[in-house]
């Protein structure tokens, strides 16, 4: 009996041990197996070769607890960024705000400090970093990185113990110069081209309804308008040829300023007033031997186009009023044909 006892507790001792076992590798420390990022992309901000360039780093965490990150940009492969004339600048400054607000990414958080060496850039600092969230930061340095000659490269990014691997692309080129030409315009219209009628003239005065004359140009100087009138030898008039080629004329001076339309004295001539001075890169005046304010008129020009109103800059359209004023006296031969033709031209000041 007692041999047989000894041989007993051997076994009950192994069997307790081995009911034991799945309790005790329960305390033993875990060993955490490095994962693969996901959503990860290294944007350089130009892709030219050899052009300094900074550039923004976005990554979806797996787990949780990082402080600090690696981006090689030597990757794992034959594809060297420094060995194909690439390099990183050992000075880096970050930035999360801008990043954060363009993609809707959760800044990388801390009191981020940025380095380079090598073909890595180290950021430390970081602020413990939650699983499963993705961040975003800028490297705001011009000259972060320098780009390596025309090809792919396959940088690897490092995130406490989870990293993936991307692709680059630097090309010959990567901009596009764009050309374009505004042409020269200039557009002049009058609202109608009916006749501008006085009617009956009278010795107090009289003026015609008048038109409009609308000018849009793109010329930086702005536009001029010029009159000249038909009739008379060098004053413009109004002529009635069954009056025996009677004319109606001004007593004022050819050129001098704009003068008050009189009463009971034979005189005729054009007013102009700004209507709109629309917008644009210019301001309207006008002329001052023709400015229409109140009952002002000035003497037209049978001989040579004189200017009425001018503008100094592009216009979207402006528009200006030109009316004729007329006043008679007692003995001014009576005749239903008193007329003359005003041409009004006008150009583009480019």
């Amino acid at each position: 009996m007692r041999f047989h006892t000894k041989i007993k507790k051997p076994v009950l001792m192994a069997a307790a041990l081995v009911l034991m076992l799945p309790s005790l590798l329960f305390l033993l420390p875990r060993q955490t197996d490095a994962a693969t990022l996901t959503n990860t992309y290294v944007r350089l901000n130009r892709l030219k070769a050899a052009q300094t360039t900074s550039f923004r780093l976005q990554f979806r965490t797996v787990s949780a607890g990082a402080t600090s990150l690696t981006l090689d940009f030597n990757g794992a492969d034959a594809t060297t960024w420094t060995g194909s004339s690439g390099s990183v600048n050992a000075t880096q400054t970050t930035n999360t705000a801008t990043c954060a607000s363009e993609t809707g990414d959760t800044a990388l958080p801390g009191s981020l400090s940025a380095s380079g060496s090598g073909a890595v850039v180290t950021i430390s600092s970081i602020t413990a970093l939650s699983a499963t969230t993705t961040y975003c930061v800028d490297l705001t340095s011009s000259s972060a990185v320098t780009n390596a000659t025309a090809g792919e490269y396959h940088p690897v990014l490092t995130v406490g113990s989870d990293s993936t691997t991307v692709a680059l692309r630097t090309i010959a080129e990567d901009q596009i110069v764009v050309t374009a030409t505004v042409p020269p315009s200039f557009n002049f219209q009058f609202n109608n081209t009916t006749a501008d009628a006085f009617g009956n003239l009278v010795t107090a005065g009289s003026s015609t309804s008048g038109k409009t004359i609308t000018l849009t140009t793109n010329a930086n100087s702005g536009w001029v308008v010029w009159a000249k009138s038909l009739n008379g030898g060098t004053k413009g008039s109004l002529k009635s040829v069954a009056a025996g080629n009677y004319f109606i004329t001004s007593g004022s001076s050819l050129g001098s300023a704009s003068h008050t339309l009189g009463s009971s004295v034979e005189d005729y001539g054009l007013a102009v007033t700004i209507n709109t001075d629309a917008s644009g890169g210019g301001t309207v005046a006008l002329d001052a031997a023709y400015d229409g304010t109140s009952t002002k008129l000035g003497v037209l020009d049978s001989q040579n186009y004189r200017p009425v109103a001018s503008a100094n800059g592009t216009t979207t359209g402006d528009i200006i009023n030109v009316l004729e004023r007329a006043s008679i006296t007692g003995a001014t031969p009576a005749a239903n044909d008193y007329t003359d033709t005003i041409t009004f031209i006008g150009a583009g000041n480019f």
